[in-house]
Order: C-alpha cells, then structure tokens, then sequence
C-alpha cells in the first residue's frame, strides 16, 4: 500500500513539474519580448471558410498577431465574430480595414489589416474586461470563394478526363509528325523545281550565246552595207552626171 502511494506521489510530482515547466518557459517568452497585445473584435458578415484558432493577422502584410478565437452570432445566421490578438504597436484605425486573403488553393486563410488614413483617429483600447473594439469586414470571401471553386472544378475535370486528355494529345503529336513530314516532302518538291529551273535558264543562256555571236555579226555587216550606201548616194549628190553617163559628165551624141 506504501508502495503505490509512493507511486503516486511521484506520477503528481512529476506532472506538476512539467506543468511548471511549461508555465515557466510560457511566462519567459512573454516576458523577454515584453510586447504588450491589443484584443480587436473583427465582425464577418459572410462565410469564414479556411480561418481557424491561430491563423495569421497581417497588417499591410507583415504579421502582427493571431486569432485568438471564432465564434457565431446566435441571432444573425451568416456572421461570425473573431477576436484577435495583435501587436499594441500596431496603427488600427476607425477606418483601418479587414479583409480575408487565401494562400493559393490551399483554402487557408489569414486576416489582413489594411493601412487607413493618417488623419483617422486610432482605436483605443478597452478598459479591463470591457468589449474590445469592434471591426468590420469588407465582404469580398464571395469572389475568393468562387475563384477557389472554379479551379477546383478544372482540376476535378482534368482529373476525370485524363485519358481523353492523354488521347488529344497523342493525337496531335501524330498530326505534327505527319505535317512535318509532308512540310519536308512540299520543301523537297520545291528545290527540286527550282534546281530544273536554273538548268533550263543555265541551257538556254548556252543556246543563246553563239546566236548571239551571230546577230553581233550580221548587225556588223548591216552597218557596213549602210555605209556603202550612204557613200554612193552622197557622190550621186555631189555629181550625178558622173553617175550616170560615167564619161566624164558629156552628154552622148546620137544621129
């Protein structure tokens, strides 16, 4: 009987040191930051899909706190109220606001807090065990939420017609094998008559050139015959007795 209770007494001592332990290095931490927090109520008068206990607050997308918890309201069916906890450094104006943002299609969400005007007054806080001041949510889930909805149809479709995709493509590699083949075929047949067109070009500059030798030369003996022609008709000019009796220039006699 000594020896269980000894038992016990060791188990409860042992638990109490780790609970101690715990507190300990709980107490440590929040006293070597020695940040103080500021407790904000954020009202979400649509869905809160993806936020959980924990979940990340961001100011103008630096982290500045958590949630602290989320909760429903009992006469309005669609709103949810989250308390956070944020750095009390942190600038939360009347007109600061709240928006819910997405990491990608993971559905996990984080509360992000936006700027708000220099010239707004700030949100004070509470006195002990009062309400913490209260934000309200811009209302933009719905797009997040059907932006979110669509991809993942597309990849419930993808994922239903991977054999029809797998088809398609296979399809249309074979199509571009045959059009490549038929491209090179097309671009063969073109050389081809374009090598028959320089020989033609390269035969008939053959068969030109002794015609052309000969035109040369017939030209050559045209121009000189013009020339003899061109002589006599100037000494008809100069003399044409000469030309046509050719004794010099006396008319014949006839009885």
């Amino acid at each position: 009987m000594e020896t269980r209770a000894n038992y016990v007494m060791i188990g409860v001592f042992t638990l109490a040191v780790v609970v101690g332990v715990f507190a300990f290095v709980w107490w440590f931490q929040r006293l070597g930051t020695g940040e103080q927090k500021a407790r904000y109520e954020i009202y979400f008068d649509s869905p809160v899909a993806g936020l959980r206990r924990g979940a990340t607050v961001n100011f103008n997308g630096i982290r500045v706190g958590e949630v602290e918890s989320l909760a429903l309201v009992p006469d309005i069916p669609r709103a949810v109220v989250a308390i956070v906890e944020i750095a009390s450094t942190t600038p939360v104006r009347t007109d600061t606001k709240v928006t819910l943002e997405y990491q990608g299609l993971t559905g996990i969400a984080t509360v992000a807090l936006t700027g708000g005007a220099p010239t707004a007054p700030m949100l004070k806080q509470p006195q002990r065990g009062d309400r913490p001041p209260r934000l309200v949510a811009t209302n933009t889930t719905d797009a997040f939420q059907a932006a979110r909805d669509l991809m993942i149809q597309l990849q419930e479709l993808v994922k239903k017609n991977e054999a029809n995709i797998a088809v398609l493509i296979d399809n249309l590699t074979k199509v571009s094998g045959v059009l490549q083949v038929r491209t090179n075929d097309t671009l063969l047949e073109v050389q081809a008559a374009a090598d028959s067109i320089k020989k033609a070009a390269d035969t008939i500059g053959n068969q030109a050139a002794p015609t052309l030798n000969e035109f040369r030369s017939l030209a050559g003996d045209a121009r000189r015959a013009v020339g003899e022609i061109d002589r006599l008709v100037r000494n008809i000019e100069r003399n044409p007795r000469q030309f046509l009796f050719n004794n010099g220039g006396t008319v014949p006699q006839y009885r």
